[in-house]
């Protein structure tokens, strides 16, 4: 129970479901930053680019306080291998999108991203994130959770040795999933792992998983998968 009120806000899906294939590394930004339980109410005051992390009522700046706890985290988070991350919804500190973000007349506007949200999507950009209330969109979910082991199965292969027989292995095994998704990145990085012996090796696993990651973030449709069932048509006579 670590919400400013003190509640929480239990959800089974991720508890009960999702938990029995994940580890969670918990995080609250709020609580681990300094703050107690129960706490005063906070949003975020401002320019919705760069707003300010402020209590309602006392009208105290957390910004700073919140940041520097941030900037020390991060470096720890590394050590985890994370394969994804849930933010809370609606948080000033760990929205992921559509946070109030209140103008001088007090009026709010729905575009900002929580303090401790933003810096963590700067500092991992690869890292598949959702949000806790989205995961409940059947489509939304299923992506995430594709990204998420996904990267899994990526990190899996990096532990072994960096060769090219390694690479096209695993391109092999997801390449139409990658054709779900993305058919440029498809192709450009079917292109990239055929002309791989012309790269350094870091270079190209380091170049794979961006493109890899970039792909999967793009959501599939019908119409991707159509293209995906015709491309496998072509492996039988």
């Amino acid at each position: 129970k670590v919400r400013y009120d003190g509640g929480h806000k239990h959800d089974p899906f991720l508890t009960q479901t999702l938990g029995q294939y994940v580890a969670y590394i918990p995080v609250c930004p709020e609580v681990e930053c300094g703050l107690g339980v129960p706490r005063e109410s906070m949003r975020l005051i401002g320019q919705t680019g760069s707003p300010r992390l402020v209590t309602t009522r006392s009208n105290v700046d957390i910004t700073d306080k919140m940041k520097n706890w941030a900037n020390k985290l991060l470096p720890e988070l590394e050590k985890h291998q994370l394969c994804g991350f849930i933010f809370k919804a609606d948080s000033p500190s760990s929205g992921m999108e559509r946070v109030r973000v209140y103008d001088t007349n007090n009026i709010p506007v729905k575009k900002g991203t929580g303090i401790f949200a933003r810096m963590f999507m700067e500092h991992f950009p690869l890292i598949p994130v959702e949000e806790d209330g989205r995961l409940h969109d059947p489509i939304l979910r299923e992506n995430f959770i594709e990204q998420v082991f996904t990267l899994k199965r990526w990190r899996d292969l990096m532990k072994k040795k960096w060769a090219m027989g390694n690479l096209v292995d695993f391109h092999s095994r997801n390449k139409l999933l990658i054709l779900s998704h993305s058919e440029k990145h498809y192709r450009m990085m079917g292109k990239l792992v055929a002309d791989g012996k012309k790269l350094p090796v870091k270079d190209l696993f380091s170049l794979y998983e961006t493109h890899l990651m970039e792909a999967l973030k793009l959501k599939p449709s019908i119409k991707k998968n159509v293209n995906v069932l015709q491309h496998m048509m072509g492996y039988f006579k």
